[in-house]
């Protein structure tokens, strides 16, 4: 009705203001599945307002089992428009274990800033995205993961079928990720 009312008065910035608040609204109450398929519908339509509000909700809220689910395009969307840029105020340096522990050090003080349990196995390669915001570890337990570099949270799991030696980000694309495996299948 309010929607209707602005239309008819021919305020189309009101309107479009009236529409954002009734979109939010409606995504504030889905469950994460929910979320995550009606962000990947909302893309595959071309409707950039309720696409552009449901990633950005599905960014803020989803677990990471519900983003694990998305399609890689849908998740590659979220995190370049919806992750915070990183804002690096330290120089950190990763290090893996071989009992599939992540380290987060300082350099400056050589103090540990967080210890992430990242694998069920030994961690056989770490490395940073061109643009520090993201972190991807390669691991015998076949799985590359990758990580927001600031919160640490887990973003996406790529399951291989054998043990994983390499992972590397592309320097031309912050989203594009290549993982080898021990059979020599690049992903």
């Amino acid at each position: 009705s309010t929607l209707h009312a602005a239309d008819y008065c021919g305020a189309q910035a009101c309107k479009l203001w009236v529409e954002n608040i009734i979109i939010k609204d409606h995504i504030s109450n889905l469950e994460p599945n929910e979320l995550r398929r009606l962000t990947e519908n909302a893309r595959a339509c071309h409707a950039d307002p309720l696409y552009e509000a449901a990633g950005e909700e599905l960014a803020k809220r989803a677990p990471v089992d519900v983003l694990r689910n998305a399609s890689s395009d849908v998740l590659a969307e979220i995190v370049d428009r919806h992750v915070e840029k990183r804002q690096r105020r330290i120089q950190e340096l990763a290090v893996v274990t071989s009992n599939g522990k992540l380290l987060i050090y300082d350099t400056a003080t050589g103090s540990t800033l967080r210890t992430i349990d990242a694998h069920n196995d030994d961690i056989n390669c770490v490395a940073y995205s061109f643009d520090s915001s993201m972190i991807a570890t390669a691991s015998s337990d076949r799985t590359v993961r990758l990580w927001n570099a600031d919160t640490y949270a887990c973003l996406h799991i790529l399951q291989h079928d054998r043990l994983v030696w390499a992972v590397a980000f592309s320097k031309l694309n912050r989203l594009v990720v290549a993982s080898c495996d021990a059979a020599g299948l690049c992903k």
